[in-house]
């Protein structure tokens, strides 16, 4: 498929964003305490509560598996391209011929 410029780069700039919001988000369910405990003890993080955390986390895990879809059928194409040079390129189709 042929996508402009313009379009790859705002894919990429979005899956960026929501990969850094997924790091974010994991990296503050890890360090929470259990459910119960974070209810009990009020637990937030950048005050933000345990069960926030674990919705944003899981929307924007959906969100990020269509993006990676997304970026991966506009550049299909570009990526058989690059792995075909670099099969012609490599020992590694000389090596797999002589097995």
């Amino acid at each position: 498929m042929k996508a402009s410029a313009l379009v790859r780069g705002i894919v990429d700039l979005i899956l960026t964003i929501v990969f850094v919001l997924v790091a974010v988000s994991g990296i503050a369910l890890y360090l929470a305490p259990s459910g119960k405990v974070a209810e009990l003890l009020g637990w937030t993080f950048l005050g933000v509560t345990r069960a926030t955390w674990e919705a944003v986390h899981t929307y924007l895990g959906f969100i990020m598996i269509g993006l990676v879809a997304i970026h991966l059928i506009l550049g299909f194409n570009s990526m058989i391209v690059m792995l075909k040079s670099a099969f012609k390129k490599s020992r590694v189709k000389t090596i797999a011929g002589l097995l």
